[in-house]
């Protein structure tokens, strides 16, 4: 049986450094226990904040307040439908990659821009495309958007549907839902300049047709007869509004039809048809 003396004459035979080295660490673990408690206060406090942020991001920060810009036909709801934008849709999940491809996969919409407006907005930039022209490739006559987009097709010809008639274009490629592909890239964007120069003017609706066959020499046919030679795709804008005034001056003279040659921005001949 062990004697208690025995326990007492060890403890007591310990040196004075091994004293010292057991006091040190009972010290040290009386210090470390608040140490620990605070710490995991600490990661209690960051794991709660971290389900609040969680909650916050999934339930508070859905998107609500939703702007679309640009709209002709189709309504914000159907843009948002369209976008991608749903009532489960947050600040942080909505992302512009995705809203870009989703409006761009419709034929109807070119994406513009998006600005998230915190905490639950958003603001679309967007065009609606509009049937602008008709174009007639191997007995099809499709009606494209002035950017070249088909937006529809038939193969029961209606040139007077309402639309400029473009002709001339070097067609590779065209089909519905598609862009139109050109040889020669350049026709598309002096077409797309030239439709827009028109709208802007205000004359849209009263040219039948415009020629692309040879880039340097450029026609428009009015819906009355007259057809100008406006060069090259460049000072749309004064070629144009020298045309305008020509024809309006021929139609106050009482001349029918003939042929204006206005490739000098503030110049131009007249040939009648007669």
């Amino acid at each position: 049986m062990e004697n208690p003396r025995d326990n007492q004459q060890t403890k007591f035979n310990q040196t004075p450094r091994q004293q010292s080295v057991r006091g040190d660490r009972e010290s040290y673990e009386r210090r470390s226990r608040p140490s620990r408690r605070g710490l995991f206060t600490v990661i209690a406090l960051l794991g709660m904040l971290l389900v609040a942020a969680v909650f916050a991001r999934g339930c508070w920060l859905r998107i609500k307040n939703i702007e679309v810009d640009g709209l002709v036909r189709l309504t914000k709801a159907e843009v948002a439908q369209i976008a991608g934008i749903t009532d489960r849709t947050t600040y942080f999940s909505l992302d512009e990659k995705k809203v870009r491809h989703n409006i761009e996969n419709d034929i109807r919409l070119r994406f513009i821009s998006m600005e998230k407006k915190w905490p639950d907005g958003v603001l679309l930039i967007v065009e609606e495309r509009q049937k602008t022209s008709n174009v007639v490739h191997m007995g099809v006559q499709y009606v494209i958007s002035q950017d070249g987009m088909v937006l529809e097709s038939s193969r029961s010809l209606s040139p007077d549907n309402g639309y400029l008639n473009v002709t001339g274009l070097d067609i590779r490629d065209i089909r519905y839902g598609a862009p139109v592909v050109c040889r020669d890239e350049y026709q598309l964007t002096a077409m797309g300049e030239i439709i827009e120069e028109l709208k802007m003017q205000g004359v849209l609706s009263q040219t039948s047709e415009l020629i692309l066959s040879s880039l340097d020499s450029i026609y428009l046919v009015t819906v009355d007869g007259y057809t100008a030679n406006i060069g090259t795709a460049d000072r749309l804008r004064a070629k144009i509004g020298t045309v305008r005034a020509v024809v309006r001056e021929l139609r106050e003279m009482g001349k029918e039809g003939g042929m204006i040659e206005a490739t000098i921005p503030g110049e131009a001949s007249y040939r009648s048809g007669k």
